[in-house]
């Protein structure tokens, strides 16, 4: 293959770039991402290291573009409806903290936050692949509360869908930490909403 414009050094093919990103979405369902190295990846694509990291810095990185390329789907929590703000809230909280106990879910969201610190790019498409929904989704749950006098009449329904991610991240990034119970963050949120 003739030399591209890309500078020194062997151009990237694609062939191999597709191999590797296969490779690693296979050894995530094979056997989760915290035993996935970039190792393990470029000997299952049939490459060397070097090659992975002349298209990834990082196993985060490979992992980010599984995911906003569609090849790998983090799972979904719809927020409850059952027309009580506090108990759904607390729900919806209480679903996601348990799957971040699971070592697969909680690896990947960590390769999701290391992979959006890294690029800019990266970071706005993961935000409208799932940050951006889960706050929608929140601000419009928490609107409809604040319709049914669930909220006070002076909430920041956004401020409060903030805080929330912030929740989760923290709990994300912050596995040896000693957080509050859901039930107590959502009340403060709520209670605090309402003064």
């Amino acid at each position: 293959m003739a030399e591209s414009g890309r500078g020194r050094g062997r151009p990237r093919s694609e062939q191999a770039r597709h191999a590797i990103l296969a490779a690693a979405r296979d050894l995530i369902a094979e056997a989760g991402y915290e035993q996935l190295t970039v190792q393990a990846i470029a000997a299952r694509a049939g490459s060397g290291r070097q090659t992975v990291y002349r298209w990834w810095r990082s196993k985060e990185l490979i992992v980010a573009e599984l995911v906003t390329s569609g090849e790998l789907t983090l799972p979904a929590v719809p927020i409850p409806d059952t027309g009580h703000l506090e108990p759904d809230l607390i729900a919806w909280l209480d679903t996601i903290v348990h799957s971040l106990e699971d070592p697969q879910a909680g690896g990947l969201m960590l390769a999701l936050v290391t992979a959006a610190s890294d690029n800019e790019a990266d970071a706005r498409l993961l935000y409208e692949m799932s940050t951006g929904p889960f706050h929608r989704a929140l601000v419009a749950r928490l609107t409809q509360g604040a319709a049914a006098g669930q909220v006070g009449p002076h909430a920041d329904t956004t401020a409060i869908a903030d805080a929330l991610i912030g929740t989760v991240l923290f709990r994300a990034l912050t596995p040896g930490a000693r957080p509050a119970p859901t039930s107590a963050v959502i009340r403060t949120l709520l209670g605090c909403s309402t003064s």
